[in-house]
């Protein structure tokens, strides 16, 4: 009764007050209800709209070192590559990231030879290198999160390019150091570019 008494404005005409307000009411939410998933003309879409999308695609060739880089970071960022990096942990230390991809793919091939393996399909595509034509992006949405390459952001007035990863490097507390160890560190900077490597039967974004 409260909300109703709310509507009346002239009290000679209550009823009429009543029956004017509520339709008004409800027109409102129909139309709001009904122009939720409308487009404004002339506003940029927003960061929701944005999450999943990607902007700016272009294919580009790169090096085969390159490539061979960007390969060794996905394997080291993939949690299904996780057992074999820490069983050959000390094997890692004296050839770092040279030989690992090369490795790897051996020793995947050797235990799909034996008929009761249990290798998952994810593993069997990444021993094999992503495709050389690499696509490139100047937006991209992931995580939930939409992120803009740096050359993006010097042209638009908000800026997302900026970028922080929590990642493990090897510390020496010399030059002569003959026991380094492997410690966690943040590190800072913009992204420069966004590459989406082909596995075939999925893609994996990386920044640059």
């Amino acid at each position: 009764m409260k909300i109703l008494k709310g509507y009346v404005r002239n009290r000679h005409r209550p009823e009429g007050c009543i029956i004017e307000c509520y339709i008004v009411e409800e027109a409102v939410e129909f139309c709001s209800e009904y122009l939720a998933n409308a487009r404004t003309i002339g506003v940029p879409k927003g960061i929701e709209e944005r999450i999943e999308s990607r902007s700016g695609f272009k294919v580009i060739p790169i090096d085969y070192k390159t490539l061979c880089e960007a390969h060794y970071y996905v394997l080291k960022n993939t949690t299904v590559v996780d057992p074999y990096m820490s069983k050959n942990e000390k094997w890692l230390q004296a050839e770092h990231k040279r030989s690992f991809s090369s490795w790897f793919k051996r020793k995947i091939e050797t235990e799909l030879a034996r008929p009761e393996n249990t290798i998952s399909q994810q593993i069997r595509w990444l021993v094999h290198e992503p495709k050389r034509e690499v696509l490139s992006y100047s937006g991209y949405g992931i995580g939930g999160y939409y992120y803009n390459t740096s050359d993006h952001d010097s042209r638009s007035t908000t800026q997302n390019s900026g970028v922080m990863v929590e990642a493990e490097s090897l510390h020496m507390s010399t030059a002569k150091d003959k026991n380094p160890i492997y410690a966690n560190m943040l590190y800072y900077g913009v992204i420069e570019d966004i590459w989406e490597l082909n596995y075939t039967q999925f893609k994996i974004p990386i920044f640059r």
